[in-house]
């Protein structure tokens, strides 16, 4: 659960002086303190910033996990990982049913679209935020099917390892393609 509402009250600041103040519409300032609509990482910070708390507190991260990220200012991959996990789980994003993993494929696809734009527009914070942001959806996904994403990615680095083929304008096509 997020602390939006929790730390705007404690700076006793209104919707309208958020909104007003950082340019996002109160409606959507409310949504967010509601959990109606997902912020984007550009809105957290943006909003951390203006409260002048760290993301991970705003974010509602739990406390122990708030003090380690700010102690070490950086966390090795298996600590994102977990953390990634305890942030769906408090949320309750994870159930590991069909409907759920339907959804979570559907946010890999829209942050897909993402890097894309990022991507196309030479646009790099867009490009780098929005692999992160797949790298989040796409360990949601793999929780919700029960996968663990370090066998998954072994089994394809196992598949591609002695893979023989040609780089082609960069890209790298399998030789069983390229007589086809």
């Amino acid at each position: 659960m997020n602390r939006l509402r929790q730390v705007r009250k404690q700076k006793e600041i209104t919707i309208k002086e958020v909104a007003e103040d950082t340019g996002i519409s109160e409606n959507l300032i409310g949504k967010y303190e509601r959990e109606e609509r997902e912020l984007r990482r550009e809105t957290w910070i943006k909003l951390a910033d203006y409260y002048c708390v760290p993301v991970a507190y705003l974010m509602g991260l739990p406390d122990g996990l708030v003090q380690h990220i700010n102690k070490t200012q950086a966390m090795t991959f298996e600590e994102l990982h977990e953390a990634v996990i305890q942030w769906a789980n408090d949320r309750n994003m994870i159930r590991s049913d069909r409907l759920t993993g339907l959804a979570q494929l559907a946010k890999v696809t829209e942050e897909l679209g993402e890097i894309s734009a990022g991507i196309n527009k030479n646009d790099e914070d867009k490009a780098k935020d929005s692999l992160g942001d797949i790298m989040v959806t796409l360990i949601i996904l793999a929780q919700d099917l029960n996968f663990d994403l370090l066998d998954c990615l072994n089994s394809a680095y196992n598949v591609i390892k002695d893979r023989k083929g040609k780089t082609i304008n960069g890209v790298f096509v399998k030789e069983t393609d390229l007589h086809k």
